[in-house]
């Protein structure tokens, strides 16, 4: 292959890099129904109940409000992927999982299929997410990333460990519909939903976070360090478990 053609290849491949990236980050021609609630936007490919909408993003929204990083002013917008090809085009590589965060490239967050008017995303079965995975939890969860990402830089975003990313996501995303002493017993037992890899959940990484938050009061700022391996907070919980 000559220069010329290598050149040509490299100039093309980099123009559909960038297309790609600016398809990410501006994505609303796709998605031609739309709702604002405060600083909250909700897009979608098909049409949905405004007021079904409205109260998905108030329950999103006050999820998302427990956190100190949140400000009402930052806009977060939410594109629900209803037709296949949707899917494939902005999940890329993750394609089939719930929702999807390309932080730092944007804040935007792509969710699957959705029933809005039932407050719930659908499987890749077929059937509704069912449980407290709702789609206002998707939602909080999601934009939960975005929140921590601005919190920390780019860099520690894709530095921190797993549990600690997506455990305070999922802490977000369930907020007080999470029950403690319920996740405790399971993860005591070992079940199966507490082995992520397993399960595809983030319930074990979830309590561990809810662990240091709220029963060892730590600030979410000390959280986000991620100084402590975990290791070490699991075996704290043991430890202190209640007999």
């Amino acid at each position: 292959m000559t220069k010329r053609r290598v050149l040509k290849a490299v100039g093309i491949l980099l123009s559909a890099v960038v297309f790609y990236l600016g398809l990410l980050c501006f994505p609303q021609p796709f998605f031609a129904y739309s709702l604002v609630r405060g600083n909250l936007t909700l897009y979608s490919d098909q049409p949905f109940p405004g007021d079904a909408g409205a109260q998905v993003l108030a329950l999103a929204e006050t999820k998302l409000s427990a956190s100190p990083m949140y400000s009402p002013t930052e806009q977060h917008a939410i594109y629900i992927c209803n037709a296949d090809w949707r899917q494939r085009l902005f999940f890329n590589r993750v394609y089939g999982v719930g929702g999807v965060n390309f932080y730092p490239l944007t804040y935007n967050v792509f969710l699957r299929n959705a029933l809005v008017e039932q407050n719930r995303l659908i499987s890749p079965s077929g059937k509704l997410v069912a449980g407290e995975r709702t789609l206002d939890y998707y939602v909080a969860h999601e934009v939960g990333h975005s929140l921590t990402g601005k919190a920390v830089g780019p860099i520690r975003y894709h530095l921190l460990s797993e549990w600690v990313r997506e455990g305070y996501a999922d802490y977000l995303g369930k907020g007080r519909t999470f029950n403690y002493d319920d996740a405790l017993r399971a993860f005591l037992a070992n079940a199966p939903e507490m082995d992520r890899q397993k399960s595809g959940l983030y319930l074990r990484y979830h309590l561990l976070v809810a662990y240091l938050l709220d029963k060892k009061q730590w600030s979410v700022e000390k959280l986000l360090e991620d100084a402590v391996p975990q290791t070490q907070v699991e075996a704290e919980v043991r430890a202190n478990a209640r007999p």
